[in-house]
């Protein structure tokens, strides 16, 4: 009887030990397709009921009884695992500046009317008529609304590439414009990430290892960490009970189950008056500062040098710097250009032997009286310095009759105490325009330091050849970057996804087992059934 009900308790055990079986690996085909499950199989071992004495066989029998779920393994990639995240910093941060480059290129793009070429061609080919036709009102106010288009693409260009700054780091000033940045919601998102590892660090802390429940937490900790990853290079120290702590350069952010830093933005500005407050030097370049705030209650300020990689990294640093192809660079570089153009044909509109001529009088006549006041280019706001966002056409030339100070002749040999060295009769002298369309090729005014003492086209030129090399460049890298990645990846799935074909062998498998085990019962409990019946 006692062996009857032995073979009965051992069949029973083998039931749930291979339902449960069968429930893992229902669960892994289940989880096939989810993003960061890792295939988890059943290990089974003898239930022992106690140590053999003598170690013989027939003690050795009657201490086991059955089978038992030793634990639930998970298929893991540890050795991937820190590289893998590395690789994924990299895409992130490679894919973010090709996205900013793209956005920068897509400016420039003649094709969509966007670029300067059309506006200098149109500007020069407006200064050719007017050469022909000095003393055309028609062929004057032509050329002014050339140059207008042309300072117009510049403002816009100048616009669109703050905007693109503004909403990757907001204004440098405006807390609105911040809260409205790429930085700012990234800044939101990785700090949640933050608060779910900690939460995930505690529930790992109190499930037991090797279950099915400690294992699922595990995929969370580890889908999390790829999360975490894309936004910076972040040192992850994972434990022996299966939490990370989380540290960036040196400085804690999750420790088990607390977050011991979080990180906030601010303005440049609320940055500077900080640094004014304190009186130490502010090296800040960027529109936004980022910090760390400790659970301690102090606050690392302007870890900026500290953000190199990732997402956040390549929002820094394509907004900043005057290295490489950058917003600021080729902000830079449109102003040298705006202020170079204004140089140059100011030069020539306000040079001594300039004149302008009259006709609003019955005779035309030459004038360079008050030129100075009619410079071609000046800013809207007033301020000394010519920007790309600032410069426009001088309204006393665009207002009423504005038109006739344009200077369009020169006399080299002119002098101002002697009025026969300007021929009065010589209205139709363009030879001021010449010297202006000259400047297409011509450039040896020192005007032209500011841009290495090539044209204003080729300056242009070597602007859009910068943007597009450095889109190339980085289109390719990261191209490259993103097949490493999903290299990476598939190599983590073919050892850790599932594979149904060995998931279907383990079902029948076990599916066999649970049926033996049934017949063992069923039969050894009509058997009980039988001998109860008879009294024995």
């Amino acid at each position: 009887m006692s062996g009857l009900l032995s073979t009965l308790g051992m069949s029973s055990s083998a039931l749930g030990v291979n339902q449960s079986a069968i429930s893992i690996i229902s669960n892994n085909i289940a989880n096939m397709n989810t993003e960061g499950y890792s295939k988890q199989k059943v290990n089974l071992g003898t239930s022992i009921l106690g140590m053999p004495i003598n170690n013989n066989v027939n003690t050795q029998v009657k201490t086991s009884a059955g089978v038992e779920i030793i634990n639930v393994e998970r298929y893991t990639t540890t050795f991937l695992g820190s590289y893998y995240r590395d690789q994924i910093t990299e895409q992130s941060y490679l894919d973010k500046q090709q996205q900013s480059i793209t956005d920068i290129a897509n400016m420039f793009d003649e094709l969509k009317g966007q670029g300067l070429d059309t506006a200098l061609e149109d500007f020069y080919a407006a200064l050719d008529n007017l050469n022909q036709y000095p003393n055309d009102m028609a062929a004057r106010i032509n050329f002014l609304d050339a140059a207008s288009t042309l300072t117009n693409s510049m403002n816009k260009m100048s616009n669109n590439l703050n905007e693109i700054k503004n909403q990757s780091v907001g204004d440098g000033v405006s807390i609105e414009s911040l809260e409205k940045s790429e930085i700012y919601s990234s800044v939101q998102n990785l700090n949640q990430c933050l608060d779910k590892l900690a939460q995930i660090n505690k529930l790992i802390l109190t499930s037991q290892t090797g279950t099915l429940e400690n294992n699922n937490l595990l995929d969370q900790r580890d889908q999390l960490l790829k999360e975490i990853a894309q936004y910076g290079d972040f040192e992850t120290d994972i434990q022996s009970n299966g939490t990370v702590n989380l540290s960036l350069d040196g400085v804690k952010l999750v420790g088990g189950a607390e977050v011991l830093g979080k990180f906030d933005v601010q303005t440049a500005q609320q940055y500077d008056d900080y640094c004014q407050r304190k009186g130490i030097d502010n090296t800040n370049e960027s529109n936004a500062v980022l910090m760390i705030e400790k659970s301690n209650g102090t606050t690392i300020q302007n870890v900026n040098n500290k953000v190199t990689s990732g997402k956040l990294g390549a929002i820094l640093n394509t907004t900043t710097g005057t290295d490489g192809v950058n917003v600021n660079t080729v902000l830079n570089n449109l102003d040298t250009l705006a202020q170079t153009i204004a140089d140059v044909f100011n030069e020539l509109q306000t040079r001594e032997g300039a004149f302008y001529i009259d006709t609003t009088g019955a005779t035309p006549q030459l004038s360079n009286a008050n030129l100075e006041d009619y410079v071609i280019f000046n800013t809207k706001d007033g301020s000394d310095t010519i920007t790309a966002g600032n410069i426009t056409v001088n309204s006393l030339l665009t207002n009423e009759d504005g038109y006739n100070f344009i200077a369009t002749a020169y006399f080299e040999n002119y002098d101002p105490l002697d009025p026969d060295s300007v021929d009065l009769n010589a209205v139709g002298n363009a030879d001021n325009v010449i010297a202006m369309i000259n400047t297409k090729t011509d450039n040896t005014s020192p005007a032209f330091d500011n841009i290495g003492n090539i044209s204003l086209s080729d300056y242009y030129s070597g602007i859009l050849s910068k943007i597009t090399s450095a889109t190339t460049a980085k289109t390719n890298e990261a191209t490259t970057q993103n097949a490493i990645v999903s290299s990476l990846d598939n190599k983590a799935k073919e050892q850790t996804g599932v594979n149904l074909n060995e998931e279907l062998t383990d079902l029948v498998k076990f599916q066999t087992a649970y049926s033996a085990s049934a017949r063992v019962f069923s039969t050894c409990n009509t058997l009980l059934d039988t001998l109860i019946s008879l009294g024995l």
